[in-house]
């Protein structure tokens, strides 16, 4: 994982520790979380500046930067019909994602 942070942006590596959860029996899961959570979300602040939930000179806080990480893996792994829940004890995200991510078919209109 760690060579993976080094050289590839956090959604490749958000994408990694789905396959590492899928396929290692991995005891403790929260604790990768807590080891690489800054380069797994690095990519994060980028999006939400560009999602324009925060203003461009707005610092975002670091609780929402890994809020959305956590949001995001867990988004990864609902496509594979599992969930954060399934690795205890993963931490869940606490704000609801989901509905502050713009539509692109609405922005269209």
């Amino acid at each position: 994982m760690e060579k993976a942070i080094a050289m590839q942006p956090g959604m490749a590596c958000r994408q990694l520790l789905v396959v590492i959860l899928l396929t290692d029996k991995v005891v403790e899961p929260h604790l990768l979380w807590d080891q690489f959570k800054t380069g797994l979300c690095d990519d994060v602040k980028h999006k939400l500046h560009h999602m324009n939930h925060y203003q461009a000179d707005q610092e975002i806080p670091e609780n929402d930067v890994y809020d959305y990480g956590l949001w995001d893996l867990n988004r990864i792994l609902v496509g594979m019909r599992r969930s954060l829940a399934d690795f205890p004890p993963m931490p869940f995200p606490q704000q609801q994602w989901a509905y502050r991510i713009p539509n692109p078919l609405l922005q269209a209109e």
